[in-house]
């Protein structure tokens, strides 16, 4: 589904750089990834030891790029180089949809990165995979985590809007 050229795989935001994750990622995912907090409204584990995390990348972010299954970004903050989470689109065949999934680094949490970060992956869905929906699930005990997928819902809302326009 993802035959794309590398430069269109990136993306970025007044703030952030959505790239392609690398196995050089490993110790600053395992940074976020092992914080029990973080990993506390994930669908995974939180990670004990980097080898959990060089799995992670081989098993599950490196498959879906071999598949075309979807994409997976490192958000990279712009004024560093640090990479602080990823954000997913996961794909379906049924009806051009995707799942967005997200996971931020504590340190960043209540700045709006996720939202800023989400913003653009969905953009990217609808605009260039050419997706029909994109949903995402959110843990109703964690409000941070809800404004994301609040934002979601206006994007598409909008798009949808777009969509009804131009029939």
């Amino acid at each position: 589904m993802l035959d794309l050229p590398e430069q269109f795989l990136t993306l970025q935001t007044p703030r952030l750089i959505l790239r392609k994750l690398a196995i050089t990622d490993a110790d600053d995912i395992f940074a976020y990834a092992s914080d029990p907090q973080v990993t506390t409204y994930t669908a995974w584990a939180t990670h004990r030891s980097i080898n959990e995390t060089y799995e992670y990348l081989n098993n599950f972010v490196f498959q879906m790029y071999r598949s075309g299954k979807g994409m997976n970004w490192g958000i990279v903050m712009k004024k560093n180089g640090k990479l602080i989470g990823t954000c997913s689109l996961h794909t379906t065949s049924v009806h051009r949809r995707a799942e967005l999934g997200y996971v931020l680094s504590r340190n960043y949490w209540g700045k709006g990165l996720m939202t800023e970060a989400a913003k653009s992956a969905i953009a990217f869905g609808f605009h260039v995979m050419h997706l029909q929906r994109i949903q995402a699930i959110c843990d109703v005990n964690k409000r941070q985590f809800d404004r994301v997928d609040k934002s979601k819902r206006k994007a598409e809302t909008r798009f949808d809007k777009l969509k009804a326009s131009a029939i």
